[in-house]
């Protein structure tokens, strides 16, 4: 049996919450927006499937109304 060296994966750069700017992890400000990164958690993407599913659900109810709407009014 030989042993394969396992590579180990550089973790993902950080990015500042506010601008998006890639940042060290021992940064203590951002270099582009001057946040004080001290403590300060990764915010969640705003982006999640369920918020993209509720959005459009709710765009589809809206359209479907207004269709509704318009049929009742001819």
């Amino acid at each position: 049996m030989s042993a394969v060296p396992e590579r180990s994966v550089p973790p993902a750069p950080a990015v500042c919450p506010v601008c998006g700017t890639p940042v060290a992890d021992i940064t203590e400000r951002c270099p582009d927006c001057g946040l004080d990164l001290a403590g300060v958690p990764p915010r969640p993407s705003a982006y999640s499937r369920a918020a993209l599913l509720w959005t459009a659900a709710g765009f589809l109810l809206i359209y479907v109304v207004i269709v509704v709407a318009v049929a009742l009014a001819n």
